[in-house]
């Protein structure tokens, strides 16, 4: 009999106390159990031109008025693509992608 008056008020008294962390964890900011968001870049300085260079050996592709961005893609008057891989100031640096043929756009 006095076994099960212990178990009883063990019992009772494990109850309780996961009801007390609940209800403190309840009432706890969710704040400090979320997930850290990653800083957002800083924002993109504005120049009033661009300079594309060839990553590979660094020439000239073209100067731009333009805001130019990391993706962005050049076609090249000797119909070179490129793509945008990073920008440093108001220099960017693209990769070249392909080269593209005309002609099979053209109306025969």
């Amino acid at each position: 009999m006095i076994h099960k008056h212990r178990y009883a008020v063990l019992a009772g008294i494990i109850i309780l106390s996961s009801l007390l962390i609940f209800s403190i964890l309840h009432l706890l900011p969710l704040n400090i159990f979320s997930i850290q968001q990653k800083p957002e870049p800083a924002p993109q300085k504005v120049y009033d031109y661009y300079l594309i260079l060839d990553e590979a050996d660094g020439h000239s592709l073209m100067y731009v008025p333009l805001v130019v961005s990391v993706g962005d893609e050049i076609l090249t008057e000797e119909n070179k693509l490129y793509q945008v891989i990073k920008i440093e100031e108001n220099r960017a640096y693209a990769r070249f992608v392909k080269d593209i043929n005309l002609d099979k756009y053209k109306n025969k």
